[in-house]
């Protein structure tokens, strides 16, 4: 049920950036104490809760944030995910977030081409729930690059 929930508000969200509204809709259960906040358009800042292991590639124009918090059995999870887009390639947004991986505790690391998407994976030793995913796409037209960052601060 969150899932499609979730789904939903995502499904808006993107249709209404699609139409050149800023939009933000927020889901909140007061029995599980999950929340979601999910933002479309141009001009959204960067989430609040976003790590220093996974920001935004510098000059990226942000089209989509998701930032929330979930609980499971181990307790409370945060984190969200952004999609941008960046005139830089995609081979030079990959060392930046490889860089950025490298510099912190993040050392259960992949690197994925899939047919010229960038997938990039990293992980805290000992606690998958802290981590990021980046996916790095070609632009359409050829120049830059369509980012989408998905980033967990573990348990907190």
């Amino acid at each position: 049920m969150r899932a499609h929930s979730i789904a939903i508000i995502l499904l808006t969200s993107t249709l209404l950036a699609a139409c050149g509204d800023t939009e933000k809709t927020s889901y909140n259960n007061p029995v599980t104490g999950e929340a979601v906040t999910v933002q479309s358009g141009s001009g959204i800042p960067a989430p609040t809760n976003m790590p220093d292991f996974a920001p935004v590639y510098p000059g990226g124009k942000i089209e989509n944030v998701m930032q929330g918090t979930s609980s499971d059995a181990s307790g409370g999870q945060r984190g969200g995910m952004v999609s941008f887009a960046t005139d830089a390639a995609p081979d030079t947004v990959a060392a930046f977030y490889r860089e950025k991986f490298g510099a912190s505790n993040l050392t259960d690391r992949n690197d994925l081409n899939m047919n010229g998407t960038l997938m990039l994976t990293a992980a805290a030793p000992g606690d998958s729930d802290r981590g990021a995913q980046v996916s790095i796409v070609p632009a359409a037209d050829g120049s830059g690059s369509q980012v989408t960052l998905i980033y967990n601060l573990g348990g907190g």
